[in-house]
């Protein structure tokens, strides 16, 4: 019966997310509505009747750049904790498990600090490892890590999902419009008290998430090398998932101080689109966000970039085909120049159609694929990122010398008026495809805001791109696309035959 139901549910919301109009012209500025609770938390409402669905989307203000040193990966680890529910949902007792949740503090902590000590190998970490296996399996007998998933499934939900990155951690999910009092009350519980179950357990997972996506994968190990390279002390420096020895020394501890001082409503950013009313929506905010306790926001990241003064380089031996990032310091948005680089990153990198492509694989056939990105967030001074894949045969140094010799061009040829205007459609056109339904809105809108500080960010950005020039497009290439602002990262295969690096002009 229940896969027929979920069965049902995808086929109906196929059906109405297929039927959605597309949004790109409709001026946000004029659909967005407002709601500050007095707690401070903000809201986004946009009434969009055109099926009885809605996507609610949360977004905290925290992320890997608001961790400390040695606490590493600690906001991508709470996401996960999130989904373990609340003193209601999740749990058949909770004043016995509230009894265990103390116990397995109190032994998991003191073999954190073992760990984080360099005795994790010793017999008293084994003994506490013993005792908190046992503690798990106990509590593990009054509580159901997923109850908060089956409930969203059993009232029609797709999309349940959470996202960590640098800047923000985002909640979020699509319901049936009959269910919006049941998201509100779910989620504003889970807000402002979630129960840490199973925290060590979870930690694991995390260790394990880390070795597949960084340890053992070639791009990941690439990837991470690049931004430790890129900045000596902003916090984009480290990886989202956390360092290996900051999780073993993680402790549940430092887990609900990082709640306590982030997942507060001045700090998060919540968003509702869909088949609702802002009469209706309102009072179910008031009455259940609206009465999470406020609290001060917390401070942003302190710390002091020295500017980049000279190139920098860096080679990671993994067995794997070779590959080559080349990346250069580029400021966060709202700057004129940020939107100069999403110009930029569809004229250099958008598909077979990007001039990086059309040198490097198509005509010069140097490179499997070639294109760009920005990295690592945008709250803060980011990277604008070149990626190229070599083919067998291929050095480093060709593919180098012919991504450096496209950049060059860019600073003495002004790019023509028709390949422009394509670039500034097909900017706009990406632009509108993020408006296209209800999760696509609400995620943009959320973002922006939370990221960078105002959603009218997302409605004026087109207006913005339409005015840049090819005057605009030289300047910034000419000064950021310099040696000393360059980081460049290859890997290199230690089995295979040693190739000559390249370099900047």
């Amino acid at each position: 019966m229940q896969n027929r139901r979920a069965a049902f549910s995808l086929s109906l919301w196929l059906g109405v997310l297929g039927a959605l109009p597309a949004f790109a012209e409709v001026d946000l500025r004029a659909v967005v509505k407002e709601h500050r609770l007095s707690n401070g938390m903000l809201w986004l409402i946009v009434e969009r009747p055109e099926a009885p669905v809605f996507t609610g989307t949360i977004r905290v203000r925290v992320g890997g750049a608001d961790e400390l040193p040695g606490q590493t990966g600690l906001a991508h680890l709470f996401e996960h904790m999130a989904f373990k529910g609340t003193p209601v949902l999740g749990t058949s007792d909770f004043a016995a498990e509230k009894k265990m949740l103390a116990e397995i503090a109190s032994v998991g902590d003191r073999l954190a600090l073992l760990e984080r000590a360099g005795k994790g190998g010793g017999d008293e970490a084994k003994s506490l490892r013993d005792r908190l296996k046992a503690l798990t399996v106990g509590e593990k007998k009054v509580t159901d890590d997923n109850a908060l998933a089956t409930l969203y499934q059993l009232n029609g939900a797709v999309d349940l999902n959470a996202t960590t990155d640098k800047d923000v951690t985002s909640y979020y999910v699509s319901l049936p419009k009959n269910r919006l009092e049941l998201w509100m009350n779910v989620e504003a519980q889970r807000l402002v008290s979630p129960v840490l179950r199973g925290f060590y357990t979870e930690r694991d997972v995390v260790t394990e998430e880390r070795r597949m996506r960084i340890d053992s994968s070639p791009g990941g190990a690439l990837y991470e090398e690049l931004t430790q390279l890129a900045f000596t002390m902003s916090p984009y420096r480290w990886p989202v998932v956390g360092y290996t020895e900051d999780l073993a020394a993680m402790t549940l501890e430092s887990a609900d101080a990082f709640h306590r001082r982030y997942y507060v409503p001045s700090n998060a950013v919540g968003c509702i689109v869909g088949d609702v009313k802002l009469g209706e929506v309102v009072p179910m905010l008031e009455k259940t966000f609206g009465a999470i306790p406020a609290a001060d926001s917390p401070p942003a990241p302190e710390f002091s970039e020295p500017p980049s003064r000279a190139a920098r380089r860096s080679t990671v031996h993994f067995e794997a085909n070779p590959r080559v990032l080349i990346a250069f310091r580029k400021p966060a948005p709202p700057a004129k120049d940020d939107y100069v680089f999403d110009v930029l990153q569809v004229l250099l990198g958008e598909g077979r159609t990007g001039r990086l492509s059309k040198r490097l694989v198509l005509k010069d056939r140097i490179a499997q694929a070639a294109g760009t990105f920005g990295a690592p967030g945008s709250r803060l001074e980011n990277l604008f990122v070149v990626a190229v894949t070599p083919l067998a045969g291929t050095t480093v140094a060709q593919v180098e010398h012919a991504v450096w010799d496209e950049l060059e061009r860019l600073k003495t040829e002004l790019v023509p008026v028709t390949e422009l205007e394509k670039v500034r459609n097909r900017v706009a056109a990406d632009n509108a495809r993020s408006l296209d339904t209800d999760s696509e809105l609400a995620g943009t809108l959320s973002y922006a805001q939370a990221v960078i500080g105002d959603w009218r960010y997302a409605a004026d950005h087109p207006k913005v791109i339409a005015t840049l020039t090819a005057e605009d497009v030289k300047r910034v290439a000419t000064q950021y696309f310099v040696a000393d602002n360059s980081v460049t990262v290859d890997l290199a295969n230690p089995k295979a035959e040693p190739v000559k690096k390249g370099g900047a002009k």
